[in-house]
């Protein structure tokens, strides 16, 4: 089971699916079937899918545990990059649906 930190790794991790931020960052591109261990997190885990969605900034993964060697899909955990200010996609989308309730994620046509 995911502790508390395992889920503030996979929040910072979670910005390393955007290829930009990686690269100015100098750290690796965060892609499927990566696997995420370290002294950080309480046990292993394997990134099933990630979702770099260019159209309104967000970025997101679900990684599973792995146990004997593989991955318990029965404890996937979807983790989501917060506001990248730096991001004038992502700060636009959060404005018109966190801020302005708008169910619509497209991007508004001003």
């Amino acid at each position: 089971m995911a502790t508390e930190r395992d889920y503030n790794v996979f929040a910072d991790e979670a910005y390393q699916i955007d290829k930009t931020r990686a690269k100015n960052e100098d750290r690796a591109l965060l892609l499927k079937g990566d696997i995420l261990e370290g002294t950080k997190l309480s046990q292993s885990y394997i990134v099933l899918e990630v979702a770099d969605n260019n159209k309104n900034g967000m970025q997101a993964m679900a990684v599973a545990p792995i146990k004997d060697g593989i991955a318990d899909t029965s404890e996937v955990i979807i983790a989501y990059a917060g506001t990248d200010f730096d991001d004038k996609l992502d700060v636009l989308t959060d404005a018109t649906t966190v801020v302005g309730g708008d169910v619509d994620l497209s991007i508004p046509q001003w």
